[in-house]
């Protein structure tokens, strides 16, 4: 038979994984946010919608200002500031990217991010085939990425990554006042 004090301690020790998981549920902000425009859309303005990868959720811009990396701009009556701005390229496979780091214009050695499905996963092209001829990555031109077959562009939106704006910080209080 267990002593009472010996299960206080085996449940003690079970409980101590969700115990950060628990702080940071109460604790979490948001995070940042990667907007897609509609098909066919060149930017965003006020009273715009745009969707959120994320979350599948629809976003509205409630900003009067054009948008560009640096602007604090209002999704739904929270403040947030662009991170970066550009294309998002949506390949016949399901993946969908976005260029990083330095633009190279033959696109080999080009790298790109994975948005979708695995977030964060970087990726390097081997070269591109511009069958539409208009010197640009786009619509119906492939993509050679890693070791694997060229894939067909299917779309091409712009992507608009947002970053919540930190609260102000709150003064510390003033001693000689307490």
């Amino acid at each position: 038979m267990i002593s009472w004090s010996r299960k206080i301690l085996l449940v003690s020790l079970a409980a101590l994984p969700l115990l950060p998981a628990a702080a940071q549920a109460q604790s979490a902000t948001p995070s940042q946010m990667i907007l897609e425009t509609e098909p066919g859309a060149d930017g965003l303005t006020y009273c715009d919608s745009a969707h959120n990868l994320k979350t599948c959720a629809s976003v509205h811009i409630e900003t009067q200002l054009a948008l560009a990396v640096g602007v604090r701009l209002k999704l739904d009556g929270e403040d947030f500031v662009v991170d970066w701005m550009g294309p998002g390229y949506y390949l016949e496979n399901g993946l969908v990217l976005e260029p990083t780091g330095q633009l190279v214009a033959d696109l080999k050695g080009q790298r790109w991010i994975e948005v979708y499905p695995d977030e964060g996963k970087v990726h390097a092209s081997r070269g591109w085939r511009d069958k539409d001829l208009n010197r640009a990555l786009s619509t119906a031109d492939s993509l050679a990425l890693d070791a694997g077959p060229e894939l067909k562009v299917k779309d091409v939106r712009l992507h608009v990554r947002v970053s919540p704006v930190p609260a102000p910080a709150k003064p510390a209080a003033d001693p000689e006042k307490d």
